[in-house]
């Protein structure tokens, strides 16, 4: 697959999550709805903060996310340990906004590049990031389910 077919993709699925949040009331980002473990706040963030390990082949997240970002979205945190106030929409939608820009310029000549350690049959960074936006789209799905119950309860 040709390098600008892997970033037209991710900025695709981008502009989807990025349109989608956009349309959710911020009052309704920190409900969490029966049955789930975590928000929309957190499924925003937890996006934004595993695309960034995957364009950096999980060595760390990079100076554009804050350090705080891994202990609050990372895998099987949840927003009940939170213990300072919580990242606002407006910050998580303009990192998310940014964020294909940065992954282009980190990764563009790279996607070929192996990973140090494979992840999940995946070898190559272009491979984890198309992963990337599969898990995206999963998370995305998420967030409008929890949309349509927070608005059925108010």
């Amino acid at each position: 697959m040709r390098e600008e077919n892997i970033f037209k993709q991710l900025e695709t699925v981008r502009n989807i999550t990025v349109e989608l949040l956009e349309t959710i009331h911020e009052t309704k980002w920190d409900a969490i709805p029966e049955g789930f473990r975590n928000n929309i706040r957190w499924n925003a963030g937890h996006i934004l903060t595993i695309q960034e390990l995957f364009a950096n082949g999980f060595h760390s997240i990079s100076k554009n996310l804050p350090g705080r970002y891994l202990d609050y979205f990372s895998k099987d945190t949840s927003p009940a340990n939170w213990g300072e106030q919580a990242p606002s929409k407006e910050e998580l939608l303009r990192l998310l906004k940014d964020q294909s820009a940065w992954i282009r310029t980190a990764c563009e000549g790279n996607l070929e590049q192996k990973l140090d350690k494979p992840f999940r049959g995946f070898e190559t960074f272009g491979e984890l990031l198309l992963f990337g936006s599969f898990h995206e789209g999963l998370h995305t799905g998420i967030i409008n389910a929890q949309d349509k119950i927070v608005s059925e309860h108010k």
